[in-house]
């Protein structure tokens, strides 16, 4: 029995007796507790507990909604309970009762309350929830298909767990690079605005016989030490700007095809792109899912450029009948023992293994391109600070000797 009015703001979960004996256990919408016990009077049941949703747990609420890692975690929460055996709407309200974010609450609510409605997992998760990838939909819709939805939903969270660790891991081999490149330039500044002033009260007015280099740190120094607080305000200005400025989807595209033809870090780009695509692959083939569904649901998963140019042909290939191996050989660069293995999988009916094999084997790649970026921009960020403080010290050298020639 479902108590729903859908005119009130708040849910209540009540427990109530029926008029036969039987214990009724349901939610009812209503505008406070008094209101809700006399609805559910109202249906001819003696309510035994009422309480508003969220309440009851005594779990504190925060208004900050989920991020990626924390969205993996209830995904694969959601997953274990449906594959234990857990009836889908009591998983659902289990979810939503434990999350400590009130918009993510809000989300897992609405979905159970269009479960209740008899509507189907995966529309109720597309219409309600935010923030999951698309794939997670396309592959719950797939797993209702061929009833298999715990087995999908815990694929999903594999393939949201492995992009998370995929992030993770490229922001942790930055931290280092990022750590010295911010300390040089605050010690730059420092430098620029402390030090070399200094030398230029100590020059006077013999500056021009200096050397063109030594009146130029000499200049640039003056300047930052009296506009400080300006250069700190802009720089700051310029971070946040950035910041925002990134959060654009076609900067962001057009920074990635920067990416994509740079040396190593294409490399990486690459392998990334064909490690998440084939493990998507993979999932979604031992869901159930047709071959030409499962290229686009994995296809609409990645950036646009050339290699999601390629699948795009290579699924028009197949629609007129070519083997998989030939179509992705003729317009994606895969390796040969790829479109072998892969070739044999077509034909042995395992290929979602094989694509999985495919997927580790590029993963395998990605840690080591990881690496190798990593090497070398440490000792890059490392060098350019060098540099530039040399640049400073050899300048303020020459400045010493430029004043000991004129005073000796």
């Amino acid at each position: 029995m479902t108590l729903t009015d859908v005119s009130q703001e708040k849910t209540f979960r009540f427990r109530g007796v029926a008029s036969n004996g039987e214990i009724v256990n349901d939610t009812v919408k209503a505008a406070d507790v008094r209101e809700a016990t006399r609805l559910i009077a109202a249906k001819g049941m003696t309510p035994v507990e009422c309480r508003e949703v969220g309440i009851e747990t005594g779990v504190r609420r925060n208004s900050r909604r989920l991020n990626f890692s924390e969205r993996v975690a209830v995904m694969r929460q959601l997953a274990l309970m449906v594959d234990a055996g857990v009836p889908l709407l009591e998983s659902v309200e289990t979810v939503a009762g434990g999350l400590t974010s009130a918009p993510a609450r809000v989300e897992f609510e609405s979905v159970g309350a269009s479960l209740r409605g008899g509507d189907t997992l995966s529309n109720a998760l597309q219409a309600h929830t935010t923030g999951f990838p698309p794939y997670v939909y396309a592959m719950t819709r797939a797993g209702e298909a061929t009833g298999r939805v715990g087995d999908v939903l815990r694929d999903a969270s594999e393939q949201m767990s492995y992009e998370d660790r995929m992030r993770r891991e490229v922001l942790n081999a930055l931290t280092y690079p990022a750590f010295l490149s911010v300390s040089g330039l605050v010690a730059v500044l420092f430098i620029f605005s402390q030090v070399v002033p200094r030398f230029a009260q100590m020059v006077g007015d013999k500056r021009a016989s200096l050397p063109l280099v030594s009146r130029i740190i000499l200049s640039v120094g003056e300047f930052a030490n009296a506009n400080l607080l300006l250069i700190t305000a802009a720089g700051v200005a310029l971070a946040i700007m950035g910041v925002i400025a990134f959060s654009n989807a076609r900067l962001r595209e057009f920074v990635y095809g920067v990416g994509r033809q740079t040396p190593l870090i294409s490399d990486l780009l690459i392998a990334r792109e064909i490690a998440g695509w084939s493990r998507l692959m993979g999932f979604a083939l031992a869901s159930g899912v047709v071959l030409l569904e499962a290229s686009a649901l994995a296809r609409e998963t990645l950036p646009r450029g050339r290699f999601r140019g390629g699948l795009e042909q290579a699924e028009r290939d197949l629609r007129s009948g070519v083997p998989i191996d030939r179509a992705l050989a003729e317009n994606i660069a895969l390796s040969s023992m790829d479109l072998s293995m892969l070739r044999a999988g077509d034909k042995s009916g395992s290929l979602a293994k094989m694509f999985s094999f495919v997927a580790d084997s590029y993963e395998d790649k990605l840690r080591d391109n990881l690496k190798r970026v990593t090497s070398l921009v440490e000792p890059i960020a490392i060098g350019m600070v060098s540099i530039v403080v040399g640049g400073v010290a050899l300048s303020l050298v020459l400045t010493l000797s430029s004043l000991y020639d004129t005073v000796f």
